[in-house]
Parts: structure tokens; sequence; C-alpha cells
């Protein structure tokens, strides 16, 4: 029951749940690497990545030979939830650590210094929240990475010592509000106002329900969408459900009495299937809408294509079956290399974007100036800059004034079609529709 609270928060898995899976990539080409990596994608065989990987990602062109990084270390220390009685992700610091693999050994680092991260347990508590966070201070780390970490009260202890809080998955209303905190993906927030904004639009909805569960963040996206529908003209009904339960025919029946044109679920991990057969069940003949958490290949494996075909879903990076995203190609190399544990088609594709993210301004500002207010100043006065695998992000507090730690909340719809996930829209722009 436990482990419900924390999945029922991890509300949008980005690329890894949703996106990556339904890339469609080229037939691989059988790396002998350790990781996991998205199957049917290239890899680099007994290659160094740096020979084999494309050119033309964020990153910029890549070294034509491995180059080693042996100077001083620097230092990042990661919040993540790898244990506890809330759930354990260590998939995500996995993914954290095979990107700072990759470029320690292959990139050169950072002008020569290597990235040393550290990996902090929160244990789903509040107090080892903030306990990780005065080591990362301790530690005179310049940045901190996020992972998942529920409760958030260690963001509280960075603001005090300014020191960054960088992408992660946002679950708690610190990381989308904190002003040292620089998130990569929109969270629940940007999911809701895209799901209205298209269902708006595209599908001419009138009465849209959304079912959410009683948990700070979670009501708060709820809300938001509330709002953004007068905006839309639309009637929304809010149906709010335990955070903690296995019924979930109830608020799905509480969902239709309103006759709605749409209905959001707001429901993730063990909470996906029970949504999808309870819709299926009871013969739902309007459009729903999942968050990409649910569209994790075992989830919809489990679910049946009975209970997902034509069920929409948010992503948060390109789909195109045919020609793989260079990002996406990259990742799955790298994964496949030095990606060791983490599981293919995973949460873990947050935290390689947080990672690749955090060296590319680290890379910009350089070793010798590489500092905590050097690199908050850094995103700060970004403007669209390119996000590994996601869309340019711009970190000036405005995109959705509520949560102003969302520098990219932008989303994709994509919808279940023929037991694939097709792009349904192109990229949505939520701070357009909220700000509107």
């Amino acid at each position: 029951m436990a482990r419900r609270l924390a999945a029922a928060v991890l509300t949008v898995v980005l690329i890894g749940a949703a996106t990556a899976c339904s890339e469609g990539a080229p037939e691989r080409r059988g790396g002998t690497g350790d990781g996991g990596g998205i199957p049917g994608a290239p890899t680099c065989g007994d290659e160094p990545v740096v020979r084999c990987a494309p050119d033309d990602t964020v990153l910029g062109p890549l070294p034509d030979r491995p180059r080693p990084a042996r100077g001083e270390p620097i230092r990042v220390v990661m919040l993540n939830q790898e244990t506890g009685p809330g759930g354990s992700f260590p998939e995500l610091s996995l993914a954290a650590r095979a990107a700072f693999d990759f470029v320690n050994r292959e990139l050169g680092g950072i002008d020569g210094r290597p990235v040393e991260i550290e990996v902090c347990d929160t244990k789903f508590s509040a107090e080892q929240s903030l306990a990780c966070a005065q080591r990362a201070v301790q530690q005179q780390a310049v940045a901190v990475l996020g992972g998942i970490d529920l409760f958030g009260n260690g963001i509280r202890v960075l603001e005090q010592n300014e020191l960054p809080y960088v992408g992660g998955i946002p679950v708690s209303m610190a990381s989308a509000s904190s002003p040292v905190s620089f998130q990569f993906s929109g969270g629940t927030w940007g999911a809701v106002v895209a799901f209205l904004d298209f269902a708006r639009r595209r599908l001419d909805a009138r009465r849209v329900a959304i079912i959410y569960g009683e948990f700070g963040s979670i009501e708060n996206a709820a809300k938001l969408g509330e709002r953004i529908g007068r905006k839309l003209g639309v009637d929304v009904r809010l149906v709010s459900t335990p955070i903690i339960t296995t019924d979930y025919v109830t608020p799905m029946t509480a969902a239709l009495d309103g006759d709605p044109d749409a209905i959001i679920a707001l429901t993730a991990d063990v909470g996906c299937v029970p949504t999808f057969r309870a819709a299926k069940d009871l013969q739902v003949r309007a459009a729903v809408f999942f968050t990409g958490a649910c569209a994790a290949p075992k989830i919809l494996e489990a679910a049946g294509r009975a209970a997902t075909e034509g069920r929409y879903f948010n992503v948060e990076g390109p789909i195109n079956p045919r020609k793989p995203n260079p990002d996406t190609v990259l990742y799955n190399m790298v994964i496949d290399r030095y990606g060791r544990g983490v599981p293919a088609q995973s949460a873990g594709t947050v935290t390689f974007r947080a990672a690749m993210n955090l060296y590319m301004a680290m890379r910009d500002i350089g070793a010798d100036r590489l500092r905590p207010a050097a690199l908050m100043e850094w995103f700060r006065d970004s403007r669209d800059r390119p996000s590994f695998t996601g869309h340019p992000y711009t970190c000036d507090g405005r995109q959705l004034p509520e949560q102003p730690a969302m520098c990219a909340p932008q989303q994709i719809i994509a919808r279940r079609r023929g037991g694939t996930l097709v792009a349904a829209s192109d990229w949505i722009d939520v701070p357009a529709i909220v700000n509107r």
C-alpha cells in the first residue's frame, strides 16, 4: 500500500516511458555493453560511443576518439529515492551515472576534470531529504541533480545555500516552485494543460472530467486544469479519489456522471492498469487521456490492447517511428555501454536528460569559472536553449507563473493505434496557453 503513494505521484514519466518505446529505431546491431537501452535501436558493438554516435545531437560534434578525464573531480550530488517503503527508483541514478561515465571516459569531462556524482538516498523520508541536501552543501557540490524526492524538503536547504537543483521528475511542490530549481519537464501541470487544449481544439470537447489523487502536487495540477478549462470554454469537473486506493471503477463512474466528452486520468504506475480496465469495463466512449507513465510497455501489455487502443498520452519528445531522434540514438548507445542495470524504456531517460543538460552548462561555463552561482546564472539566463531529447528550455520563471521552476513544460500528445504510439499533435505550447 505504501508503494502506491509514491507511485501515484510519479505522474509523468517522460520520454523513457512513452517516447523512447515508440521510436521504432533501426534494427539492433548487437552491442556488447551491459546496459539496457531501447530494443531495436542501434548500439556501438565493440566501438567507443564517440566513434559511432550521430554528430547532430544537441551536444554538438563529438571527438573522433575517447578522451578520458583525469584531473581533479568536480562534485555533483544526486537526491533520489533509492530505497524505502514508498518505492525505490534506482534506475534514475543509474542512468545519471551512465551519462557521466560517458562524459568522463569519452568526452574529457569538463576541461579534463571528471564529474564525480554521489547519490544520496532520500529513503521516502522528509528528514532524509533534508539530510541529503545538507550533505550536498557539506561536500561543496557545484549542483544537485534531481531524481524522485517525494517530499522535497531538502530543496529549501539548497535555497538557503544558493545551490542549484537541476532536473529530475518534479513530484513535489518545492521542485516546481523553488528559485534554485530548474526543471526540463512540465510535470503533471504541463500534461493537464496540454490535454485540455488538445481536447478542446482537436476534439471539440466542451465537458471534461479530471480524475486526480488527493495529494498536494496532483491536486494543484487538477485545479490548474479547472482554471485553464474556463479560459478555453470547457466545463471541467474535478473527481477526487484517495491517493491510496484499489478502487478505480468508482472515480471513473463518477466522471461519467457528467456525460463528458473527454476524461483526464491522473494515475500512474500501479494505477494505470486498473484505470485502463475501468474505462474498458464501463465502455467509456469519451476520449480518455493518461499520463505518459501509463504508456510504459509493461503497463500497456498488462492492460491489454483492447483496453489501451485509442487512448491518449502526453510525451515530452518527438515520436518518429521511421527516423529516430539523434539524441535518442545516442542515449541508447550510452546506456548499452555504461548503463548496467538500467531497464530499457525506463524513467532513467529523464535523469539522463538532466545530466546531459547539466553537462552542457558546465562545459560552457568552463572548469575555472564553475561555481553554483555561475550555474544558476547560466540557467536563469537561458532562452530557448537546446535540451537533450526534449523541447528547448527557458528558465526565466515565467513559463508557468505558479510553477516558476518549469523551464520546458511543452508537451506532445500521442495516441495508441495499432498497438503503438503515434503522434497526434506537434509541440503544444503550454506556457502560451497558461499566460494567454
